[in-house]
Order: structure tokens, then sequence, then C-alpha cells
């Protein structure tokens, strides 16, 4: 994994920590039974690994991430659950042995990795055979806000530069069916959805708090200005507009995403 484009900080842990095996593994959740042992990778703060803990207990339940901030909120979330581990690890060089998962699920973490393929052929490794990996991307050319007036129109094109200048691919979501069959996995089932970010008026503010805040001072403004894609006039404008927008009765956001299950044959 090269850069993340949002930063690791405090912000970005509060939009994060609402994910849950409900909202966001849910095409995943019928093939899951108890006694599986599940790999998480890129598993962020844990609140979805969690849920798919619950599901397949007494299975084992393994998440790991690169980042250690990460690894360090996800285990409070252990406590009182003796079946999940985490730890830090790299999606493209992972330390388990061999066909030890029948489950390794992925969520928003290869759209950020310069070598998806190479993370793809771990997930192979480490799943036994007849074993089911999950993988939800996001698509950010599918990325929906309305109304869209001028700065707001610029955003999610610099979100997308600011992807590929750290190596990742904002594209993920349409693309990551090609490379699981280009690695030889069966697939079993291939789905798409929306996260929306204003299904009410306290919903909508929040997320136009986090954008705005985003704009603001962070890693992510930090990067636009650093490889000289927006300068501290354009992100001001943002953050104002993203404030604004926010008030608004007609705000609408979503996310885009591809979803997919698929064996190991």
């Amino acid at each position: 994994m090269n850069r993340y484009s949002v930063g690791y900080n405090e912000r970005t842990a509060r939009f994060f920590q609402e994910r849950t095996a409900d909202t966001h593994a849910q095409f995943l959740l019928k093939y899951l039974v108890p006694g599986m042992a599940l790999l998480d990778g890129g598993c962020g703060l844990g609140t979805i690994t969690k849920g798919l803990a619950e599901i397949v207990a007494p299975g084992r339940v393994l998440g790991v991430d690169r980042e250690q901030s990460q690894i360090d909120l996800a285990q409070r979330l252990a406590d009182g659950f003796p079946t999940i581990e985490f730890k830090t690890d790299d999606l493209c060089s992972l330390t388990a042995d061999d066909e030890s998962f029948d489950v390794v699920f992925v969520h928003g973490v290869l759209e950020h990795i310069a070598d998806p393929e190479q993370a793809i052929s771990e997930i192979r490794r480490v799943l036994k055979s007849g074993g089911l990996v999950g993988s939800r991307h996001a698509d950010f050319g599918g990325f929906l806000l309305e109304p869209m007036p001028e700065p707001l129109g610029k955003f999610s094109q610099l979100f997308i530069e600011l992807m590929k200048r750290n190596g990742g691919d904002p594209y993920c979501g349409r693309r990551q069916l090609g490379l699981f069959r280009k690695a030889g996995f069966e697939i079993v089932k291939v789905s798409a959805s929306y996260d929306c970010w204003t299904p009410d008026a306290e919903s909508t503010r929040r997320n136009a708090h986090f954008l705005a805040e985003l704009c603001g001072d962070s890693e992510f403004s930090d990067q636009l200005v650093e490889y000289g894609l927006a300068d501290k006039r354009v992100l001001a404008q943002l953050k104002s507009s993203f404030l604004t927008w926010g008030e608004m009765p007609e705000a609408f956001a979503a996310e885009a995403w591809g979803e997919l299950v698929a064996r190991k044959a």
C-alpha cells in the first residue's frame, strides 16, 4: 500500500467507526457459518471484523492492518471476544500459513494498493481449497453529490487524481472482478451497492463536516497541495461550500461499491 489518501486521524476514525458487518459486509453474510476461520485483511478499526466474528464464532478471526494506530483502536474491540485477534501485517506479504482460512474478507483496501494482484495472490495462498473471499471496494467514478455548485464539482475529481498519485485505483470497484478471475478464482456472486451519506438531516450535517474537515487542515488537503492538485484558496472554498451544502434540505451524497464473492478452486 502506498500513501493512504484520506490519512489516519481522529476524524477518519469517527467516520469509519459507523461501519458494521450488517451495513458493509451484507453481500457475504449468508455464506458464513459458525466455526469458520476468517481473515479480515485491512481491518482498520475492526468494527466490521467484530460483526463477522459474532457470526463465525467459535471460529477464530484474525484482523490485520498495516497501520499500528488502527490496530491499537481495534484491539479495544477484542475485549470480551476471545476468538478475535488483531495485529499489524501487510496484505501483500501476509505472515499467515498457507491454506489457514476458510474465508478472507477485504473491504476498501485493494483500491489503495499499488499492486492489488500481489494482494490477491496472497489471499489465494492463505485460503483453504474451496475457501471463499468476500471483496467490496469503492468506485469513485460513481460518487453522487447533489446539489453540486462550484467548487464542489471539483471534489470527486480531486479525490480520484490524489488516489492515482498515491498509486491507488479509484475505479477498483468495477475492476476487481477481472483481477479475481485472472487469479484463478471461481466467481460465486457479483453485486454492487451504494452507501447513502445523507439518510437524514443529522447524518447529512455530520458527513458534510467530515468532508469539510478533509478539505481543511488534514493529511488529505496537505497531499493535494504537495502534488499541486489544489491550492489553499480552493481548499478553503471547498471547506466552506461543504458546510453550506450540509444545511441544504436537498443535499444528497452516496458512494458506489463493487462487491463479489469468489471461491478458491
